[in-house]
Order: C-alpha cells, then sequence, then structure tokens
C-alpha cells in the first residue's frame, strides 16, 4: 500500500508525529515558564500591568489581521480569561471587569474585521431581557452609582452575548480545541504556584475550617478556587475527550493533580465541585462510546482514587486535620439563606424585580445584614422579577440548542461538561469571572472530536486524514 505523503515526499505519519512532539514541547515549557509568573506579577508592581497589556494587544492585533483565523484569535481570548484571576489576586492596576471588557472588546474587534455581523438571536435575547431592571437602577440611583454597578453586574452577560457570537464562526477540531484548553489552563499554573509559594512561605497560618486567604494568595478563595477548579476541569476533560499520546497523558495528570490539590487547599469548596460536576457531565455523555469509556474514563477513575488515596491525605496532615473536616461540612456558607432572600423579593417585586444591583441592600431587611448573591440564578429572579424567569429559560434554550447542533457523541460530551461546569460556577460564585461566559460562548461553536483512532479510521484509505484527527497548522492562521 502506498503511503500518504506531503508535498515535500515526507510520509504523512512521520509529519504528524513531528509536530506532534514539537507541540507538546511548546506547551512543557510554556507551562514550565508560567510556574513563576505568578509571583513575579505580585512582586512587580506597576510593572505588571504590562502582563495584561501585552495579552491584550496581542489579541487586537491578531482581532484586526485577517490572514489570522477565528481559532488563532480565541487563544489570546482564552488566555486572557484564564488570567484574569492572577491578576486580581496581585492587585495587578487593570480596572476590575478587565477579563470580561478585554476578551469581549478582541472578540467584537475579530468579528467587525472579517464582517462577521449576524449575531445569533437567542443571546441578544437573553441580553434584551436584562434591560427593564437596569433602567430601574438608572432612574432610582445618581448617574457615577448607577454606572458602577450595571458595569459590574451585566459585565458577564455582555460578555456571553460576545463569546456567543464570536464563537458562532469558529469550527474546532483535536488540535485547535487542545491548543485552546492549554491556553485557558498555562496562566493557571501561575495561579497554582503563586498560592502553592504563599502557603509554604507564611509562618503559622491558622486553619479553622474556613475559606483560607492565605492559603489563596491573600485574594478571595471563592474566585481562586473557581480558577484553580477550572484548571482542573479542563485537564481532566484533554484526558476524556481527545486521543492523548502518553506524554499529554501525563502532563496533563500531574497537571490536574497540582490545580486540583491547591484548590482544596483554598478551604473553598466550590472550585472542586465545579470540576467534579463537568467531569461527570462528560463522563455521562461520553459513555455511549464503550471503546471511549474504556480507555479514557478508566484511567481517569485511576486518577481520582490516587489524589484521594495518597494526596489529599498529605494535604489534610499539613492542615492538621481541618481540611478533611471543611470537606466533610455540607453547609452552604449561608449561600441557600441568600438565595431564599432572592427568592422573597421576587414574590414582592414579580414583574420587574428590585433593580439590578438592589438586592444587596434590600436584603439587610430580611438576613439582618448586608449579602452579595452568589447564585446567579436566584439574582435574576429578585433583580429582574419575570424578566429574570425569561432570561434563565433562554439560557436554557441556549444549552439546548448548542448541545443538539454538535455531530459526534464527543462533541456533545465536551459541550455538556462545559454548561455544567459554568452553571455550577454561577451557583456559588454568579458571574464575578469571565470564565462561565467563555464557557458557555464556546458551546456555540462545531467541535469536531474523533471517536476513533487514527490509525484505524485512516487505515484503509491514501488520502489525508479528516479533519477531526489531523494536526491542521493551518487553521492556526
Amino acid at each position: 500500500m502506498i503511503e500518504a505523503t506531503n508535498i515535500q515526499g515526507i510520509p504523512r505519519p512521520v509529519l504528524l508525529r513531528k509536530n506532534n512532539s514539537r507541540n507538546f514541547v511548546f506547551w512543557v515549557l510554556i507551562g514550565l515558564a508560567h510556574l513563576p509568573l505568578g509571583v513575579l506579577v505580585y512582586s512587580a508592581g506597576p510593572l505588571a500591568i504590562l502582563h495584561p497589556i501585552a495579552v491584550f494587544l496581542i489579541g487586537i492585533y491578531w482581532a484586526v489581521n485577517k490572514r489570522y483565523r477565528m481559532e488563532r484569535v480565541s487563544f489570546a481570548i482564552a488566555y486572557l480569561v484564564g488570567a484574569e484571576v492572577l491578576w486580581r489576586m496581585a492587585q495587578v492596576p487593570v480596572f476590575w471587569e478587565f477579563g470580561k471588557y478585554g476578551g469581549a472588546a478582541i472578540a467584537i474587534t475579530a468579528l467587525a474585521t472579517r464582517g462577521f455581523l449576524t449575531i445569533p438571536k437567542l443571546p441578544v435575547a437573553y441580553l434584551a431581557v436584562l434591560i427593564p431592571a437596569s433602567i430601574i437602577t438608572l432612574t432610582e440611583k445618581d448617574l457615577s452609582s448607577a454606572q458602577a454597578i450595571l458595569s459590574t453586574q451585566l459585565s458577564g452577560p455582555f460578555f456571553l452575548v460576545a463569546a456567543c457570537w464570536f464563537f458562532s464562526y469558529c469550527k474546532f477540531n483535536e488540535f485547535t480545541l487542545r491548543q485552546l484548553l492549554f491556553s485557558v489552563m498555562v496562566p493557571l499554573f501561575s495561579v497554582a504556584f503563586a498560592t502553592l509559594f504563599f502557603a509554604v512561605s507564611t509562618e503559622d497560618i491558622q486553619f479553622n475550617g474556613e475559606s483560607n486567604f492565605a492559603t489563596s494568595g491573600g485574594f478571595g478563595p471563592n474566585q481562586v478556587s473557581a480558577m484553580l477548579g477550572l484548571g482542573a476541569f479542563v485537564a481532566i476533560a484533554c484526558l476524556l475527550v481527545f486521543q492523548n499520546a502518553s506524554k499529554y497523558k501525563v502532563y496533563l495528570m500531574a497537571a490536574a493533580v497540582l490545580f486540583a490539590a491547591q484548590s482544596v487547599l483554598t478551604f473553598s469548596r466550590g472550585g472542586i465541585y465545579n470540576a467534579l460536576g463537568g467531569v461527570i457531565a462528560i463522563s455521562l455523555v461520553g459513555l455511549q462510546l464503550p471503546s471511549v469509556a474504556a480507555r479514557r474514563v478508566v484511567p481517569v477513575i485511576g486518577l481520582a482514587v490516587l489524589f484521594l488515596a495518597l494526596v489529599f491525605p498529605v494535604l489534610d496532615n499539613f492542615t492538621g486535620g481541618t481540611l478533611k473536616e471543611r470537606f466533610e461540612d455540607i453547609g452552604t456558607t449561608n449561600r441557600a439563606e441568600i438565595a431564599e432572600s432572592d427568592v422573597q423579593l421576587f414574590w414582592e417585586n414579580p414583574l420587574l424585580g428590585v433593580g439590578v444591583g438592589s438586592s444587596y441592600a434590600m436584603r439587610e431587611e430580611l438576613l439582618d445584614h448586608k449579602a452579595m448573591t452568589h447564585t446567579e440564578f436566584s439574582r435574576l429572579l429578585s433583580e429582574h422579577g419575570m424578566f429574570g424567569v425569561m432570561a434563565l429559560l433562554l439560557l436554557v434554550c441556549i444549552l439546548v440548542f448548542c448541545f443538539m447542533k454538535q455531530r459526534t457523541v464527543l462533541g456533545r460530551a465536551f459541550v455538556a461538561g462545559a454548561a455544567v461546569w459554568s452553571c455550577l460556577f454561577m451557583t456559588n460564585a454568579a458571574m464575578r469571572l469571565a470564565a462561565p461566559s467563555f464557557l458557555l460562548g464556546l458551546t456555540y461553536s462545531i467541535i469536531s472530536i474523533s471517536e476513533q483512532s487514527p490509525r484505524k479510521s485512516r487505515s484503509k484509505t491514501l488520502g489525508p486524514a479528516p479533519i477531526a484527527d489531523r494536526d491542521d497548522r493551518s487553521l492556526l492562521i
């Protein structure tokens, strides 16, 4: 049988192995370089602003240069999303919602430059139903306060619409989707190493069973835990949905253990629960393919057992036994009470809600203290009333539509995992970070993931591999 070759006469399998090897080395080196970056960003002072500026400018450059394809532009947005919590942790002098508005700016610039102006209807409708409650805020508060509130509360929905619009023009195969997920994961190495560094260098850390700022890099444990959990989810998702060489499996397993360990060490449980939910969703949908389940799900189960048997006991011993107590506690840390107050405010103001941002102050009458909403779904009810109910229904429609339009089982499995992770994030951290909007937007893309081994699928053909199996570097430009 004649072996397929490229135009230089190099056998295609040899070329693929060479490209895959170089790609693996690239990501390993980039990951290692990002380990100390988190500590450097902390210590750089005002100069740390160069990091987000560089990321944003690279994204804009790729966006305005039409020789780069949309998939390439998405890598810059993904990196920005992954680095957002690092910049907040280190108090880098960029405005608070830079991750969401910066990502949206890159996405919209790329769309406008290429003339992709048709916006999906469901995300637009979702944003539109949030306007009435915003008008209440504008009329009841002074302009400066109203602007600050709306900028914060609507940044997540706005980025969600921009991401859905952007990704509706993207098609990912295994190679480009892996590149995208690695782009999210790489800056999270900086977050993980920074939290590890401060945990081991801080003297007399007090572990009392509550979320711990000392092991979270001095920043909010809820957000840090969530993003480290995203890193674990991304690493395990790559193990579940891609055909990985052994070296990739080792790399991804090590990354998953690092992210999971640092996530649980923050004593904020949301991050690991979000990751677990996303992984279960991928596994349940992907289990329709027994061969995939045998080759990919079983090793992940083994990794989980290894973590629980070896890594978690070490962490528990480091915390004096309080880590185990924390995860045995099934309490919601007042989140259930806050959500219940949102529902009560909804019944008292069913049509338009209390207005965007107003539930924070009004909750004092119900709980005897002010409290920020942690659950996006209950916030939509209290602050937007029936229009919030419509927003929830539209979110469901978006997820169902994105799931049904995928062409492969593993494509649907990934969409299910991304959707579940995002919804769980919004259950315990609302839309405080750009990540849930980004992942929900990603589900709008077409994801083509091979469900057979490349060797079997190409054994009887002389032509090039199908797009789902091909290490297609042309998609980078």
